[in-house]
């Protein structure tokens, strides 16, 4: 009771010295053991969950069915690989647990991390990764959103809100840079954190609440916590936590929490490399870790890394991840002393142990995702180290069950060189198989299926026990001095009213040992007197202590308290500041949603406007098609047409053809008779008596004249040269029309001349031809003709038809003129035109060229006068014209 027990000051006041820290002692690396021996290690088996992801429509074609809690099965579609081979079948495969699509976050949780949760606040390690194809729900099940939080963000909460009576002040403990924790006493930790607050580049927690933006900060607001926690914490002990953020991207390891410069060139995150400390476990070197005392500083660390996260779209997923990310926690526990109320920071009484939440990136093919460029290089890294990972899985899995030695490739990659000790049994490992049901993912969800049979087939062997040091402290020392702080507010506020309070202390604090037992005889009494005054004076010399160390704790806390003070007041007027912007914030806010319910009824508008075009445009272009479809037709219609027509038109010709070629050889026959006639009858008019002898020609006689003169100066394409094609009475008596002489036209000289003909010159049969004594012929001109053999004229042949159907030929005449570079040109002087007529066609109401009208010979006696008796006729209206221009 309390009026048997002497209240007096206990041993709580004592001066706070900074302990020495003990030198680290380095962990010898484990022998490697027998096969007989490993048989009997225990082992934990690698606990594999699965998670299906709800489907994307109703409509949809499924791939996975959940059989039972523990069993799903696969069904190939009929569009997989496998059913094309001819292997397409149904398979089952068994996990710790199956959860459906209708599984709620925390159901999830509270399975598969709040168990790991208690063993990391018990001093174990774990590790819990999710794994699947990209597009499965692995992230959304990792971080999930803020109204309905993932794996990362309820681990927090209840790692809070376990230990929130148990937390430590910062940088009482402090990363030393190699895997472990120093610790220091209150003063150097009162110290470094006034450093920290004044220097807000060093700012850990506190620093990212006071330089949030807010465009760049997490939104809050809309957050419902987890409000579990896990029981049974050592209540003497103290905890504080510490977080970090790392992704391997390429093979590479990049710290996401890393401060970079504000000002200055700006330079992307720096590679980080992988270490093995003193107890042989591997660490990220100089990796930032973030001392943490609330969810919401560890929130908003977590935020910061993922905005740092490499993430890209693809075909398969809008924001796919393209690298692994680690988040690590870290939980730093020490016990209190003797009193109950400093913390033990001897460095082997320090425990350490960490929970890394990894979010795996999706494996992917490139036939599906259609990538390019880096995203290729990102998917074969990804690819890659997902197979090292299946490949450590299969080792294992092949030396548990042969009982081999087959060296495991955790080197392959730094994915599975950085979980090698959980695998060698440094904690508990625990994987979420996210599965997306859609049929399309099937020959991607295979692999996934079998990797995670053969993970749940491992057994990992279980950790050496972690062998806390004795330090010789009685349990509940916290409890005891609560309650002895209680008891003495209680006394300094009551005074004598509390006498009948009670309250056993005399386990907890004594100032000296027990009385010693008393036996008085008379024989005794000087030995027991002096063992009374030892002990009384040993008594009185603890209470004197007592007093000094009072005085001291007196007045450390009172300059404690003037620091507080100090410290209260520039918060105030940090508060003050900072409710400034925050009204001004809020402002802002107000103003941009009235902008935003402006902007989305103006989008909403133009949401509409946009559909009726796109409804317009989808009418316009099926209207086009169909009126393509009957262009289309149309032609092919019209080629058809095309085709019957002119076969048609061809057939027509060659009647046409035959016909006429009958006819004029019929009408030939008919007007060489009737000639011949006439000429008779005229040549006797004028003697009866006489008899002129005329040589008897036939019709093929004068087919076989005709042609030579008049086809060689008609084309034979010509339909009107064809029709035209009658027979000259001056052609059979050419004696009297043709003059032999040789009559020369103005071209003439002693110059060398470059006759230019064509190939096939038809000929014209009269004596009016240009006289070139010196000429060179050819009939395809080159460049070399003009500059060799002295050439200093040029004619050029050209024979074509006029309007009337009759031969015309032109002769153009010019210099060669030498040029500056060598080369020569040509100056066109001259030009000749022959028309050539034929006298028995019926003359036309046009003039001709010259001026002069067509003479009308209406009878065959005119025409034969003119033929043969009139040599000026013959010059004027003969068969040849001559005009020169």
């Amino acid at each position: 009771s309390f009026s048997k027990t002497p209240l007096l000051l206990p041993s709580l006041f004592s001066p706070i010295m900074k302990p020495d820290r003990t030198p680290q002692v380095r962990k010898p690396r484990p022998t490697p053991k027998p096969k007989t021996v490993e048989r009997n290690v225990e082992q934990d088996p690698v606990e594999v969950y699965c998670r299906i992801r709800p489907s994307d429509s109703p409509d949809q074609e499924d791939c996975v069915t959940v059989v039972d809690p523990c069993t799903v099965k696969l069904t190939p579609p009929v569009n997989c690989f496998a059913f094309r081979n001819g292997s397409a079948k149904e398979q089952h495969y068994k996990f710790r647990r199956v959860f459906g699509p209708d599984t709620s976050q925390k159901e999830l949780f509270d399975c598969v991390a709040k168990p790991l949760i208690a063993d990391v606040l018990r001093g174990k390690n774990g590790l819990l990764f999710a794994y699947g194809v990209t597009g499965s729900g692995k992230t959304y099940t990792m971080q999930g959103a803020p109204q309905d939080g993932g794996i990362v963000r309820r681990t927090l909460d209840v790692i809070f809100n376990s230990i929130h009576d148990y937390q430590t002040k910062r940088c009482i403990f402090k990363p030393d840079r190699m895997n472990g924790f120093d610790g220091q006493c209150e003063s150097d930790a009162f110290s470094d954190r006034r450093r920290l607050d004044a220097n807000p580049t060093t700012r850990m927690t506190r620093s990212y609440k006071l330089r949030r933006d807010t465009g760049g900060s997490q939104d809050t607001s809309q957050r419902i916590p987890d409000t579990s926690r896990i029981e049974n914490i050592d209540d003497d002990n103290v905890f504080s936590i510490f977080v970090a953020y790392i992704e391997i991207y390429n093979n590479y390891i990049y710290d996401l929490l890393e401060e970079l410069p504000e000002t200055g060139p700006s330079r992307g995150l720096q590679t980080k490399i992988l270490r093995e400390d003193s107890q042989h476990n591997m660490y990220v070197h100089a990796c930032t870790e973030v001392e943490v005392k609330s969810p919401e500083d560890a929130l908003e660390v977590l935020y910061k890394g993922d905005k740092r996260r490499k993430i890209a779209y693809t075909r398969l997923n809008c924001e796919s991840s393209r690298s692994h990310s680690i988040f690590t926690i870290r939980v730093v526990q020490a016990p209190l002393d003797a009193q109950g109320e400093d913390v033990v920071t001897a460095k082997n009484a320090i425990t350490v142990s960490q929970l890394s939440l990894v979010d795996l990136a999706g494996s992917e093919r490139n036939t599906r995702t259609k990538a390019v460029g880096d995203r290729i290089k990102e998917a074969g890294n990804i690819n890659n180290s997902l197979m090292n990972l299946r490949a450590c899985i299969e080792a294992l899995r092949e030396n548990q069950m042969t009982g081999g030695v087959r060296k495991v490739p955790y080197r392959d990659s730094k994915l599975t060189h950085y979980f090698k000790n959980y695998f060698e049994g440094e904690g508990k490992v625990n994987m979420v198989v996210c599965v997306n049901p859609k049929a399309d993912d099937y020959d991607e969800t295979l692999p996934v299926m079998k990797f995670a049979e053969l993970a749940s087939e491992v057994n990992i062997q279980r950790g050496p026990q972690t062998v806390k040091q004795d330090l010789g402290l009685l349990p509940g020392r916290r409890r005891a001095n609560q309650l002895f702080k209680d008891v003495r507010r209680r006394l300094e506020t009551e005074g004598e009213n509390v006498k009948n309070l009670e309250v056993d202390l005399t386990p907890i604090y004594t100032l000296a040992p027990e009385w010693p037992s008393v036996v008085y005889t008379p024989e005794i009494m000087d030995d027991v007197v002096a063992k009374l005054k030892a002990y009384l004076l040993k008594r009185i010399n603890s209470r004197e202590k007592l007093k000094s160390d009072l005085q001291d704790k007196i007045f450390v806390v009172r300059s404690s308290v003037m620091e507080m003070e100090k410290e209260n007041i520039l918060m105030k007027k940090e508060i003050s500041d900072l409710r400034s912007q925050y009204s001004d914030a809020m402002a802002k806010v107000r103003s941009m949603e009235s902008m935003l319910l402006n902007a989305e009824s103006v989008n909403e508008s133009l949401q509409r406007k946009f559909n009726d075009y796109n409804y317009l445009v989808d009418e316009c272009n099926a209207v086009r098609e169909e009126l393509d479809m009957a262009k289309a037709q149309g032609q092919i219609e019209k080629q058809r047409m095309k085709a019957r027509l002119k076969t048609k038109l061809e057939q027509e010709r060659e009647k046409l053809k035959t016909g006429m070629i009958a006819k004029l050889s019929q009408q030939k026959s008919r007007i060489y008779q009737t000639q011949v006639r006439a000429l008779q009858e005229i040549l006797l008019d004028g003697n009866p008596s006489t008899q002129v002898s005329c040589p008897s020609v036939s019709d093929s006689d004068i087919s076989q004249i005709r042609p030579t003169t008049r086809s060689q100066n008609k084309s034979n394409s010509d339909p009107k040269l064809e029709a035209s094609n009658a027979i000259h009475t001056s052609d059979i008596f050419s004696s009297g029309v043709v003059n032999l002489r040789h009559r020369r036209s103005r071209s003439q000289g002693a110059e060398k001349w470059l006759d230019h003909r064509p190939v096939q010159e038809v000929p014209t049969g009269t004596v009016l031809q240009p006289a070139l004594p010196r000429r060179k012929s050819v009939t395809c001109l080159r460049s070399g003709d003009l500059t060799e053999g002295r050439v200093s004229r040029y004619c050029l042949t050209s024979q074509q038809q006029d309007s009337e159907g009759e031969l015309e030929t032109k002769l153009y005449k010019g210099d060669v003129l030498p040029t500056v570079g060598g080369g020569s040109q040509v100056v066109f002087q001259d030009v000749e035109i022959l028309r050539q007529c034929d006298p028995l066609a019926v003359p036309s109401r046009k003039r001709s060229s010259g001026g002069t009208p067509k003479v009308d010979v209406s009878t065959i006696q005119d025409r034969c006068a003119v033929g043969i008796q009139g040599h000026a006729a013959s010059r004027q209206f003969g068969l040849n014209k001559r005009s020169r221009f």
